[in-house]
């Protein structure tokens, strides 16, 4: 006896299903342990995720499982964080899209609904920067071993705070001047290291508190690890000695400085991308648009070809 069509179709497989707390923990397991994301970008992604769980229980009276949550749901999310800048809205649209697409994959949802969600409109960024004048006057302010090595550090690589707090001594070859830095996601690149960036270590070393830690930057009292608040408490001491506060002197705007500054002597965009560990080149061309004195500089050499117009033409 032949079997009719229907008889031989094999149904789809519904979902397993899952709660909304376990999918959460999965994903950040699945981020921290597989994927290697930063302490920062796993503890931000938890944030992001437990703001989404309380607007459902506000908005539903409970916390949905994920097969049960709607595309127009996640949408009136974005729309209920009344003055949130677009690029956090965007970062937290971002971790919802990552959620939903690891249990789409892991077999506990048939779609994505926060895929291709419509991103409020970010207005261009423009990194500000020190000058050359500024950045010294930084430097000279520095006059404990340990702050004098962070800034020149910060300023002369352009490493984030993440990566100058977790460099160990196994990291540097001060002989060969260059640095081993693990970026975003574990990524590895080499830094060189300038002579004054060599200086400033070497004359740190005797000062470093004694320890079984491989870190460079520890701690004065139990030579514990330092830890990236640890570095905005020390710049700001080192701003109020210089003189520079209310200038939104800040680790990244250091990073700035030193992208800026490459683009500014001719640095071409892909060393500044390496140098930087930025994944796209679109995060490197920002710099470009900050070099507004080297753009008039290159504009004013055309006076010589068209003339310079007399005052009140």
């Amino acid at each position: 006896m032949t079997s009719s069509p229907a008889a031989e179709a094999v149904p789809d497989e519904a979902p397993a299903a899952i709660s909304y707390d376990q999918a959460v923990k999965e994903f950040l397991d699945y981020v921290r342990h597989y994927r290697g994301y930063s302490p920062l970008t796993v503890r931000a992604y938890g944030t992001d995720l437990r703001m989404f769980r309380e607007f459902l229980e506000t908005r539903l009276g409970r916390v949905p499982a994920p097969a049960e949550i709607k595309r127009e749901q996640i949408i009136q999310f974005g729309v209920s964080r009344k003055g949130a800048a677009p690029l956090t809205l965007r970062r937290k649209y971002a971790c919802l899209a990552s959620l939903f697409g690891f249990l789409q994959d892991m077999g506990y949802l048939q779609g994505n609904p926060a895929r291709r969600l419509p991103l409020p409109r970010v207005s261009e960024y423009v990194p500000m920067f020190l000058s050359e004048e500024m950045a010294q006057q930084l430097i000279a302010a520095a006059d404990a071993p340990w702050t004098k090595a962070m800034v020149v550090l910060l300023l002369s690589t352009g490493i984030r705070r993440s990566e100058a707090v977790g460099i160990t001594l196994d990291d540097l070859n001060l002989d060969e001047r260059q640095l081993l830095i693990r970026g975003k996601g574990d990524k590895e690149r080499i830094v060189p290291l300038t002579d004054q960036v060599v200086e400033a270590i070497q004359a740190y070393l005797p000062h470093r508190t004694k320890t079984q830690s491989r870190h460079l930057f520890v701690s004065a009292w139990k030579g514990h690890p330092i830890h990236g608040r640890c570095i905005n408490r020390m710049l700001k001491i080192v701003i109020e000695k210089a003189g520079m506060e209310g200038q939104g002197i800040t680790p990244h705007k250091l990073r700035h400085t030193f992208a800026t500054h490459l683009i500014r002597n001719g640095v071409d965009i892909r060393t500044v991308q390496e140098l930087m560990g930025h994944s796209e080149l679109e995060t490197t061309a920002k710099y470009l648009h900050s070099d507004t004195r080297t753009k008039q500089a290159a504009v004013g050499k055309l006076n010589g070809l068209l003339g310079v117009q007399q005052p009140g033409h």
